[in-house]
């Protein structure tokens, strides 16, 4: 195995997602002036990482170490066993926390976004070898699970906006990442798409998000992601991935920077 570098590290062990998920979460709650409660965070952080790690997982599992390419399927692989422990042991305390932090409304929609998970994950290893639109199911759920435990909906820009951005990241990966897929032997959208739509598409959602009160948020994210997908071919699939995660998190950092969150 490769030796890891220490910027690998978090979306190895599939804590980048949780980190945006939260960040977007409180971006979200400061738009509409209300508080999901502070457990909401870590129980959101914990269900983003048990998806995530739990697909890797299932890709690895059934596959021989020659068929991984990817970084993160290899170490999923390498530590097959121990990952799966750490998953069942947390989701046994994430559900704890959940009904002891969450309120019933907050509960019942965390269980709905439940069910979404588990159709994805069950229909993604069913028809992946023929077709699934991967990318866009991940983005809509992403999106609505960084929103779902707020009291209110969010404003429809914001929630578009954010929607398109996950999608455009999911598919400037993939794109990348077209060997990974090849391996794995999947269909995805973005197998059919050319990279050449992902200018549309960041065109799309950047004039959403001067509709969204999220604007500071949402717009250095896509301006990042547009400055990536241009110079795609100078970075390693790896890094690539890596940046496109991070410039996610950029965003509402700087949202949450300039509105006092960070600072208070």
């Amino acid at each position: 195995m490769t030796k890891i570098k220490c910027w690998q590290w978090p979306n190895l062990l599939a804590v980048d997602a949780s980190v945006i998920a939260v960040a977007w979460l409180r971006v979200f709650a400061e738009e509409q002036n209300m508080g999901p409660g502070l457990g909401a965070y870590p129980v959101l952080a914990l269900s983003v990482w048990l998806t995530y790690q739990s697909d890797r997982l299932f890709d690895a599992g059934p596959r021989q170490s020659s068929q991984l390419i990817s970084a993160r399927h290899r170490f999923a692989k390498r530590h097959y066993r121990v990952l799966w422990t750490v998953w069942g042991a947390v989701l046994v305390f994430n559900i704890s926390l959940a009904f002891a932090c969450l309120g019933q409304a907050q509960l019942f929609k965390g269980f709905i976004l439940l069910l979404f998970c588990l159709t994805y994950t069950c229909l993604n290893h069913i028809y992946s070898k023929r077709f699934f639109p991967k990318e866009l199911i991940v983005a809509a759920i992403f999106a609505g699970g960084s929103q779902v435990f707020l009291t209110e909906t969010i404003q429809w820009a914001s929630l578009l906006g954010f929607t398109l951005l996950c999608l455009i990241n999911c598919l400037a990966i993939s794109w990348k990442e077209t060997s990974v897929d090849t391996r794995l032997k999947v269909q995805s959208i973005s197998s059919i798409l050319k990279p050449s739509w992902g200018f549309p598409l960041l065109a799309s959602g950047i004039g959403v998000s001067f509709f969204s009160d999220c604007l500071t948020a949402l717009l250095p994210s896509m301006l990042l992601l547009s400055l990536l997908q241009i110079k795609r071919k100078s970075f390693d699939q790896e890094l690539f991935r890596v940046l496109c995660d991070s410039a996610l998190l950029v965003g509402p950092l700087l949202y949450l920077f300039g509105s006092g969150v960070l600072v208070r």
